[in-house]
């Protein structure tokens, strides 16, 4: 079903796209989308790196992965690359660029996952859901939790306020660890873009 889905909204909002425009990709960069899932976004990221660049897609669900180098080997890919992986241990050392979509909202701790990630590459881009944004969306992201709330590891919580908090901790972490963040809202506000660029200079240094 989220294969299905993550196609069918691909273009929804222009969120998808304007998260890679966010990267400011050269032609020849690395760039790693952590939850990659189908593939969804990589059309988009292979346009911007160019033939000389590389995407690598990184998911922990092997279904999914399949789905993708079924894409990747349909339409001749041969600068893609998937692999099996845990996002809170990425399986790379370095990058370019650091994409994720819709992932950030699935970890207890998403402080240190994108802190960890600001480590592998000078620009992090992170699209999550952000409540409160009007009735109508907000009803329906809660019940899209609530059906999916193994998916999101939720309890007896209000998953508003999950989703809220965990979104907040994301753009808490690239502010904390990038030299420059900027944001764009999508979809009436329920779901921001945060992207950060460069490094932090710790005090002292």
């Amino acid at each position: 079903m989220y294969d299905w889905f993550a196609r069918a909204t691909a273009s929804v909002g222009d969120v998808r796209t304007g998260c890679v425009r966010a990267l400011d990709l050269d032609p020849g960069d690395t760039v790693v989308e952590f939850g990659c899932g189908p593939g969804v976004n990589v059309p988009a990221l292979r346009e911007a790196v160019g033939p000389t660049g590389r995407v690598v897609g990184v998911d922990i669900t092997g279904a999914m992965l399949g789905r993708a180098r079924g894409l990747a080997e349909r339409r001749g890919w041969e600068n893609v690359e998937f692999v099996r992986g845990d996002a809170t241990d990425p399986p790379v050392r370095s990058a370019d660029a650091v994409l994720a979509t819709f992932v950030t909202s699935l970890f207890p701790d998403p402080y240190a996952v994108v802190s960890d990630w600001c480590e592998l590459a000078d620009a992090v881009v992170v699209a999550a859901f952000a409540p409160r944004g009007n009735r109508p969306a907000n009803a329906a992201l809660a019940g899209f939790a609530r059906v999916n709330g193994r998916l999101f590891d939720l309890d007896s919580d209000d998953p508003l306020d999950r989703l809220d908090a965990r979104t907040t901790a994301a753009r808490r972490a690239l502010a904390d660890n990038a030299e420059t963040v900027t944001e764009e809202r999508y979809l009436f506000g329920t779901i921001t873009a945060y992207a950060g660029h460069g490094r932090a200079v710790a005090p002292g240094e």
